[in-house]
């Protein structure tokens, strides 16, 4: 079964978190988006090691390309791939185009590594999906980190 939006908002309402939902037409990639916030887009990859079973949520701003090389050398990994989406929907209950760390209450065995590019003004507020992409969340980024240290995940922040 896929993580919902009910999930989510349960989430955000447990710790008392601070954000805006916006409601919008199903995109599966940040680049799709049709309109802009007042708020920074993030996007959300999930990769994972060639060899080994470590898995990484990393966290970048929208604009920037996600060079697999780049990230997998400064996380120390020979290389990385996107997680499939069997093992997606295994992991974190989310489909692809859905990701977000809101889906990390899934995680039950806690093997994501969650990782934020510094170019990401961590004053500023950012944007997720609640696990469906047919809504985004605007909060602070404090309030994400309130999250991540909820659900005892210390991010790993890189520059690339």
């Amino acid at each position: 079964m896929v993580a919902t939006e009910q999930e989510a908002y349960a989430l955000l309402d447990e710790l008392n978190i601070d954000f805006e939902a916006f409601h919008h037409p199903p995109i599966s990639s940040v680049r799709e988006m049709p309109y802009e916030f007042n708020s920074p887009l993030v996007k959300n990859l999930v990769l994972k090691a060639k060899k080994g079973k470590q898995i990484f949520l990393v966290i970048l701003p929208r604009e920037k390309q996600a060079d697999l090389k780049k990230i997998a050398e400064v996380l120390d990994q020979k290389r990385l791939s996107f997680l499939s989406e069997e093992d997606l929907l295994e992991v974190l209950n989310v489909l692809p185009g859905t990701v977000t760390p809101l889906a990390l209450p899934n995680d039950k065995e806690h093997q994501i590594t969650v990782v934020i590019d510094r170019a990401i003004d961590q004053e500023d507020t950012l944007g997720f999906h609640p696990n469906v992409n047919t809504q985004t969340l605007i909060m602070p980024f404090k309030e994400l980190e309130r999250i991540l240290a909820h659900l005892e995940y210390e991010p790993v922040y890189i520059r690339v």
